[in-house]
């Protein structure tokens, strides 16, 4: 993925300065972060090490984002003007840190709108987020933890769980506008639908990285969803994701995870028909409710509908069973009630509730996360009673 920096490098002329041990650095000014009235520069080298990139930025701004940077900047600056090389008739400071991680975090300070630092995820601009999702986002924070910017730490980290919801509720809202943006894309006949999806390789490392794990368990059961084609077929629908950056570790984890995440959804949706109660059938006389054992009247008729079912079931959908079991909920209310009973649908749509609920709240169990996660992972809260 190119660097922020490349758009301007390419068409900007460097300025040649001389350090105060002599040596000659090329310089590059990046036009949106030069403020004629800043009063520090911020320098960062490429990575070719003949090169640098210059910001020219405030110390009133830094220090009261940065506590690291208030604790530099707070008192006398005699001695940090003598010390640091000067540049434009202001000194220097220079950051260990990539040009464009620099560029991304000091664009944050000071263009937060558009980083998305405070965009909900139903803005009309949801879309664009995708598009630079989490790339534009990991230099911003790993510089807010590195120069303690608890602020923009903050934000940062509240963009990454409203992309990767603890509850099902807010995972659903989610993926239907996800969908949208896929209905959109087909419409123009583009298949990879990488762009309308975070990135969950790059997410994954990022939120192991900086210790943000309750996202953990939605990553790794968003990663498991992605279909990578080896050679693309021009109709069939696929996602790309960097396995690249996953260690042996993350790999072990959603390999395990994938195979007791499908075992579990094939086994309770086979045995659907074996846990739907007797009682429930609204054809059974009251009388006849008393024993067990016996099947109801629209057992042939449900039997005959799940079946078929089922055969969509071993498919593509394995790798998305909670999207799946989602859309079967909705299919029920078309199963023909002359066939079958009001109160045995309603026992379906239970019973598939239950066990998409279950398989959510699972997610830390089947990728070896419980240890990092609370023990109320996904779970919602109990709603308070006010008397």
């Amino acid at each position: 993925m190119s660097s922020p920096t490349d758009s301007f490098l390419s068409t900007k002329r460097p300025r040649i300065h001389r350090s105060k041990s002599g040596a000659e650095i090329e310089t590059y000014e990046c036009p949106d972060l030069w403020f004629d009235d800043g009063n520090i520069i911020i320098r960062s080298i490429l990575s070719n090490k003949n090169a640098s990139i210059a910001c020219k930025v405030h110390k009133s701004i830094l220090a009261s984002h940065s506590n690291a940077f208030h604790d530099l900047f707070d008192g006398p600056q005699t001695a940090f003007d003598v010390a640091s090389d000067r540049y434009d008739g202001v000194p220097v400071m220079d950051l260990p840190d990539s040009p464009s991680e620099v560029n991304d975090f000091l664009k944050a300070l000071y263009f937060p709108e558009e980083t998305h630092c405070h965009l909900p995820i139903s803005s009309p601009f949801f879309e664009g987020i995708w598009r630079g999702f989490p790339f534009k986002y990991e230099g911003i924070l790993r510089l807010a933890l590195k120069y303690d910017c608890e602020p923009l730490r903050d934000q940062m980290i509240n963009v990454l769980r409203h992309a990767w919801p603890q509850y099902l509720i807010d995972w659903d809202f989610l993926q239907k506008r996800t969908e949208d943006l896929e209905v959109a894309y087909l419409r123009r006949e583009c298949f990879d639908m990488s762009f309308a999806h975070p990135e969950p390789a790059r997410t994954l490392r990022l939120a192991m990285d900086c210790n943000v794990v309750d996202i953990l368990p939605v990553v790794f059961y968003d990663l498991m969803r992605v279909h990578e084609v080896i050679a693309a077929n021009p109709w069939e629908i696929f996602r790309r994701a960097d396995l690249s950056v996953l260690t042996a570790e993350d790999l072990r984890r959603l390999a395990h995870g994938r195979g007791n995440l499908r075992g579990k959804y094939l086994d309770d949706i086979t045995y659907l028909q074996h846990d739907i109660r007797l009682d429930s059938c609204k054809r059974i006389p009251v009388s006849g409710k008393l024993f067990s054992g016996k099947q109801s009247p629209c057992h042939a008729s449900l039997k005959k509908w799940w079946d078929t079912r089922l055969g969509v079931a071993s498919g593509p959908s394995v790798r998305d069973p909670i999207r799946w079991l989602r859309e079967e909920i909705s299919l029920c209310d078309d199963i023909p009630q002359d066939e079958v009973c009001v109160g045995c649908i309603r026992a379906i749509k239970k019973y598939l509730e239950r066990v998409r609920e279950e398989l959510w709240t699972s997610l830390p169990y089947f990728f070896g996360l419980t240890s990092l996660v609370s023990d109320n992972w996904g779970k919602e809260p109990e709603p308070k009673i006010w008397y």
